[in-house]
């Protein structure tokens, strides 16, 4: 694929308007918007900087890549192409910053991923290349370059088995792929498997007979096997293929030099000093020949290169690096400086505990500086590693003079020559049984231990808590009154009294007693922090800002309240804003894990799964072993279609999770989510442990056995629930979601409306509309959902539902103003006004833009907003202006067919027919497809595909 079609990109809102052609804007193009001016401009540097770029002018490319950034910071070709010739132009911190850029500002991770990895490694960063590259999700040749990628950084890290895990990934997903074999043979060979890695080796040149690397690989097998001559016949091949290939000159001359070949491996290091004059291997083998030759001056100096090339570089980086730490070690020990030859070692056996040699070296500095100790513990290891080898033996027999056991020494010098009962206690016994899941037994032992000291808060709130969970709301609010009674001083039990009152659905209760509270501290944190949420839960949101704006001005770093502040602007419709807050809450210095959580949430809602799962990633980093952290990334994972990941984080989750039904019941759904039905059923019956006979949990494994196809189990699983609770709510759903599987839309649609019955709420309202559509009705789901908006206008879910409902039937004006209704009660409901922006374009609406605009500036990196404005802006023959979007949006989304066709159209229309032809092959076989619609065969003729 040519370099034109790097592009752009679409996913997220599942778009479902069809557009029309309009023209509007004419007269801002008239007045000569200065927005569109410097999108014209920036565009006119990036062709002329992609242009360079492929004529091989790195430096003009970058110039213009840069002129291009300056008129348009935002354009992602531009961040995207700039890294790439960065890398190529040898300016890896350039290419970094450039790369990592393009990456934030939303370039798709399938695009930017394989040059940043690249990067990082070059600069001694595999841990960067671990934490930002996942192969998951990505097309499949370059899931094989990142897994490859990711084998050798898990082989800087140390962690070899994960390295293999990643090659073998690599290789299943293509068995004729040579990176994979390239960079496994290095794991091999430091652990011995010489066979294992000469047969990827000759694997390697027989898949790849002209590629320097996989020679070079095969060269370094048959040295280590002392296969000489065909080593060095190898090296020569890979020399020849690409004569700057450093490892294989280093390798050669050293080879030359075994077999006292001094004049041709001169010659190796002649060629390393003029094209290579600081590597720091070269520099010690023209030591070696100096020393061979009693050349003391020549030595030493030689060393002292050594010496100053090795420790001028960056220390994280030379940690990695082996043969530069031996090799450093070796000229300091040469120089006589012990202790620094000392560190290098220690942190090459901190990476390679078996390197054999690094440990005799290290043994013998040791023995010199009598430090005969450490010495030992070295030595008599490396006597079982390396029985007969004889420095070892005169190093153990050395020390053994040393320390004056001079009949061992002898044999050893000898051998070498030839040749290492009251209410506390009743609480926490409670909190025990608890901890293991015996939920009746732990309760019995809380209300022993609250009967036995009624002034016990720990045993009195733990009670109330557990009465809640069990719906048992009445006994709850009695022993929380009773608490705060004996406790009348106490803050925090008249904060969980009134939180009690709240959950209970008691507003004015909870007020009362959130009032009193603010009566005596006006800035009790608690206090201020719930009535905010009563505020929102009334939908009074200016009201909850203002109280919580005004508490934060005499509390700035209050994270509590930052936290409630990001909840409630994401619930006003406002996501940039709520990141703000919720980002600055999880900074400051406190182990909370809540506000990471609700950013992850956030981008998740956004449809921004990428920065989801990266803020999960960075928030398990911090607090590995809070279950909630790993439920959301496991959800994370899910989303963006990693399913192994998904399921094994799942299963970290459920393991931390011990008997915490609540964590369970979310484990349990996600697994199913992920195809695991098995592990769903674990953590369902895992539950049931911890809360015997739970409706919840019995719900849940009637879903489990739906999932799974087993028609008789459900309804096993059904009557059981139905045995146990006739009436609940949760029989009625479960009675539907067994119907609508078997398509019984009257027994489903009975349920349903029994269920609404029950429990008034949005989410049976939807149940129902639903039953109604899938049985063709659409009229009287719309009739349905008419009457609750009647009944509800401030539901603003089920008011965009029935706007949905009714662009499905065609309703259109109808549409409309239910849109219109939405976004006047929600103006920052980015979903909706892109949703909304598309109908406008089908009405052609010429408020179409302006919809468009404002989703895309509530979120800018949505690439189906970015999409759905560019597309627009086509239509109404802004082509350069819509090309920007469309660019932006293939970038952020490039396995969409639907962006990938709107970017085709622009291009096409603006001439340039062969990238758009490219862009139209990639849309046909993007991973979503595309609708051979007359509009997409008429483009497909037009570009003669």
């Amino acid at each position: 694929m040519g370099l034109k079609t790097l592009m752009l990109k679409k996913a997220l809102v599942r778009r479902h308007l069809v557009c029309e052609p309009i023209a509007v804007l004419a007269l801002l193009i008239a007045m000569g918007s200065p927005a569109y001016a410097d999108m014209a401009q920036a565009g006119r540097f990036f062709e002329d900087a992609l242009g360079r770029y492929e004529r091989g002018d790195l430096p003009g490319a970058i110039i213009q890549l840069k002129n291009s950034l300056q008129q348009d910071s935002k354009m992602l070709p531009a961040h995207l192409l700039l890294g790439k010739a960065l890398l190529k132009n040898g300016d890896l911190k350039g290419a970094e910053a450039a790369l990592e850029a393009a990456l934030q500002q939303g370039v798709s991770p399938s695009e930017v991923i394989p040059m940043l990895g690249q990067v990082y490694l070059a600069l001694g960063r595999p841990e960067a290349v671990i934490a930002t590259a996942p192969a998951a999700g990505l097309p499949l040749p370059t899931q094989v370059e990142v897994l490859s990628m990711r084998g050798t950084a898990y082989i800087e890290l140390g962690k070899s088995a994960l390295a293999h895990q990643s090659f073998e990934a690599a290789r299943k997903l293509d068995p004729r792929a040579v990176s994979p074999l390239i960079a496994e043979i290095p794991l091999l060979l430091s652990s011995n498997q010489l066979e294992r890695a000469k047969q990827l080796a000759s694997q390697a040149i027989e898949l790849a007979p002209n590629n320097a690397f996989a020679w070079n690989m095969y060269a370094s097998v048959l040295h280590a096997g002392m296969d000489l001559n065909a080593a060095l016949t190898a090296y020569g091949r890979a020399l020849g293929i690409e004569p700057k290939l450093v490892d294989s000159r280093i390798a050669r001359a050293a080879l030359l030099l075994d077999l006292k070949r001094e004049a041709d491996a001169k010659a190796d290091l002649e060629y390393l000093a003029k094209k290579n004059p600081e590597e720091p291997r070269a520099a010690y083998l023209r030591a070696l020949i100096a020393s061979q030759h009693g050349d003391v001056s020549t030595t030493n100096r030689a060393l002292m290169d050594v010496v100053k090339l090795v420790d001028a570089l960056r220390p994280a980086w030379l940690a990695r690096r082996e043969q530069l730490l031996m090799v450093g070690a070796l000229a300091h020990h040469g120089l006589g400086n012990p202790e620094k030859a000392r560190e290098y070692l220690t942190i090459l056996l901190a990476r390679n505990p078996r390197n054999i040699e690094a440990r005799k070296l290290l043994a013998g500095i040791y023995t010199e500086r009598q430090d005969y100790t450490r010495a030992l513990t070295l030595l008599g290891d490396l006597r079982r590693d390396v029985p007969g080898d004889p420095q070892v033996i005169f190093l153990l027999g050395t020390v053994h003079m040393g320390l004056r056991n001079y009949q061992l020494a002898t044999d050893l010098l000898s051998q070498a020559a030839a040749k290492v009962n009251s209410g506390e206690v009743n609480r926490i016994l409670a909190f025990s049984q608890l901890g293991l899941g015996q939920t009746e037994i732990g309760r019995l032992s809380l209300e022993r231990a609250f009967a036995a000291n009624p002034a016990d808060v720990q045993a009195g709130m733990a009670l109330a808590v557990l009465y809640m969970r069990h719906d048992e709301k009445k006994k709850a609010i009695q022993v929380a009154e009773t608490v705060a009674k004996n406790s009348p001083g106490n803050f925090t039990v008249m904060n969980f009294l009134g939180s009690l009152k709240a959950a209970n659905g008691d507003s004015a209760g909870a007020r009362k007693v959130f009032g009193d509270l603010l009566n005596k501290d006006p800035l009790f944190p608690a206090a201020v922090l719930n009535m905010a949420k009563l505020d929102v839960s009334e939908r009074k949101l200016d009201d909850a800002r203002k109280r919580l704006t005004d508490f934060l001005a005499k509390r700035q770093d209050n994270s509590d309240a930052i936290y409630e502040l990001g909840l409630l602007e994401f619930r006003a419709g406002k996501p940039a804003e709520a990141v703000r807050h919720l980002q600055k809450a999880s900074e400051l210095p406190r182990s909370d894990i809540r506000p990471g959580l609700a950013l992850v949430e956030v981008y998740r809602a956004q449809r921004q799964f990428q920065y989801a799962l990266t803020s999960a990633k960075r928030l398990a980093s911090k607090f590995p072993d809070a279950p909630p952290v790993q439920v959301a990334l496991g959800r994370a994972f899910l989303t963006m279609g990693d399913l192994a990941n998904a399921r094994s984080t799942l299963q970290s989750a459920s393991r931390l999770a011990e008997y915490n039904a609540d964590i369970l019941l979310e484990t349990g759904r996600l697994q199913l989510q992920a195809n695991n039905s098995d592990a769903a059923f674990y953590d369902a019956q895992k539950a049931l442990q911890s809360r015997p006979d739970d409706p919840t949990v019995m719900a849940f494994l009637v879903e489990i056995e739906i999932r799974r196809g087993a028609s008789a189990k459900a309804d096993e699983a059904l009557k059981a629930l139905a045995g146990r609770y006739p009436n609940h709510l949760l029989t009625a759903l479960a009675t539907g979601d067994l119907a609508m599987v078997r398509n019984q839309y009257p027994v489903a649609l009975a349920s349903y409306s029994k269920a609404l019955e029950l429990e008034s709420s949005t989410a049976n309202v939807l149940k129902v509309a639903q039953t109604y559509l899938r049985m063709g009705d659409t009229g009287k789901a719309i009739t349905f959902l008419e009457g609750w908006v009647k009944r509800k206008p401030d539901d603003l879910v089920v008011l965009k539902t029935l706007g949905e409902a009714q662009f499905r039937a065609g309703q259109l004006q109808a549409s409309k103003q239910s849109y219109a209704k939405a976004i006047e009660a929600e103006p920052d409901d980015a979903v909706a006004l892109n949703n909304y922006a598309n109908l406008l374009l089908k009405l052609k609406d010429a408020s179409a833009q302006g919809m468009a605009e404002r989703a895309l500036k509530l979120v800018p990196d949505n690439p189906a907003y970015a999409d759905t404005l560019g597309w627009i802006l086509v239509q109404q023959g802004q082509l350069e202006a819509g090309l920007r979007y469309l660019r932006e949006a293939r970038l952020r989304s490039p396995e969409d067919g639907e962006i990938r066709y709107h970017l085709a159209y622009a291009l096409s229309k603006s001439g340039r027919k062969t990238e758009a032809k490219e862009e139209m092959q990639a849309a046909l076989a993007a991973r979503g497809g595309l609708e051979r619609t007359a509009e997409v065969n008429r483009l497909l003729a037009e570009l003669g595909n």
